[in-house]
């Protein structure tokens, strides 16, 4: 049978440039992620985004990309869009201190969006192969939605070392205590009614810029020759700013990793052509501030990277778009953000993309 031909240049580009990957089995072989050795080269921190949180195939490319980085490739941190604070425990359970059964205990009122898995298989690599793989968490306490977890440890020194300090800090833990939810949606209506102001609609960069300096910090902190992976959303590691309908709404972490750390920093976004996602919409009565709808994807939209790996019929891989910068004129313009997508120069947002042919929201987390 002939190979279908495009119009599209970008569209014959990735038939030629992009890498077929096998499977998605985080425990099978790694072989066919070999070519991922050569597309990072030698960068010290590798961003590994999805569309949408709560899809099972990203979470288990994400482990199975994670296994590939440490076995074969050296790296010796995941860190995880998760709380700066929080993640110092965690770190300590993967070293191998306490029990298998802590985890959830530590997890119990984290938002799921996929760190139970990557934790385990830190915590049994770490009991057999030497150096350990640390845990970082970089992202501010409960998600953006409580400064509690933070303010407890430095209240907890303070009645150690400077008694007299402690009432400023069980002051200022009354006043988080007030907004304080398990994640930003909870807590922003919260704020709203303390503050009134103006700013960006739906900014996010306060939080990424926490979480780019938190990257940094533990760059800085851990030993020379670090090599971080680094779990987050697409929108939080893309190095462009985040626009929709025209209109700025964020300067996301990878914007400022890729300013501090250049070639050094690595961003590889996750999509799906088809099948489904988790919509995140909000609900101030929900335990996480939002509930999530189980919700089919459109046909991808002219112009979208994924409308260019359907053409090209390539199934399950991977994209350097690097190359893709000088060698072809024609560039997607869009990529997947839930159920819908955020425009964006696609080959200057990611240095490359993987594309899976169906997401799947999962299954504990549908109703």
């Amino acid at each position: 049978m002939p190979r279908p031909t495009s119009a599209a240049p970008f569209t014959d580009w990735l038939r030629e440039r992009a890498v077929p990957l096998t499977h998605l089995d985080p425990e099978a072989l790694l072989d066919d992620l070999e070519p991922l050795r050569g597309i990072i080269g030698d960068a010290r921190v590798v961003a590994i985004g999805e569309h949408s949180h709560f899809i099972e195939e990203f979470a288990l490319l994400r482990r199975r990309i994670l296994r590939f980085l440490v076995e074969r490739c050296g790296f010796t941190v995941l860190a995880f869009e998760y709380g700066f604070s929080e993640g110092f425990p965690l770190d300590v359970w993967a070293g191998g201190e306490g029990t298998d059964e802590d985890l959830a205990v530590h997890l119990a009122q984290a938002i799921p969006i996929g760190l139970t898995e990557p934790l385990r298989w830190v915590r049994r690599h770490n009991h057999n192969t030497s150096p350990p793989v640390r845990f970082a968490g970089i992202d501010i306490p409960a998600a953006g939605g409580s400064l509690l977890p933070a303010l407890a440890p430095v209240a907890d020194y303070l009645r150690r070392v400077d008694p007299e300090s402690v009432p400023a800090v069980e002051t200022a833990t009354r006043i988080a205590a007030s907004f304080a939810g398990g994640s930003a949606a909870v807590a922003a209506p919260a704020w709203a009614r303390l503050f009134a102001g103006n700013g960006l609609t739906a900014d996010t960069s306060a939080r990424d810029a926490y979480m780019a300096r938190s990257v940094l910090w533990h760059l800085e902190r851990l030993d020379p020759g670090t090599r971080i992976v680094l779990a987050a959303h697409n929108a939080h590691i893309q190095t462009t700013p985040i626009s929709f309908d025209g209109h700025l709404t964020g300067l996301p972490m990878g914007q400022q990793l890729r300013r501090a750390l250049g070639d050094d920093y690595f961003a590889l976004g996750l999509t799906s052509i088809a099948g489904h996602t988790a919509d995140m919409h909000r609900d101030e009565t929900a335990p996480f501030g939002f509930t999530l709808v189980d919700t089919a994807l459109e046909p991808p939209e002219p112009g979208s990277v994924e409308a260019a790996f359907a053409d090209a019929a390539l199934g399950l891989g991977i994209a350097d778009l690097r190359t893709a910068r000088t060698e072809t004129p024609d560039h997607p313009d869009r990529i997947r953000l839930q159920g819908t997508y955020v425009r964006t120069p696609v080959i200057d947002a990611f240095d490359a993309v993987l594309t899976t042919p169906a997401s799947t929201v999962t299954t504990d987390l549908r109703t």
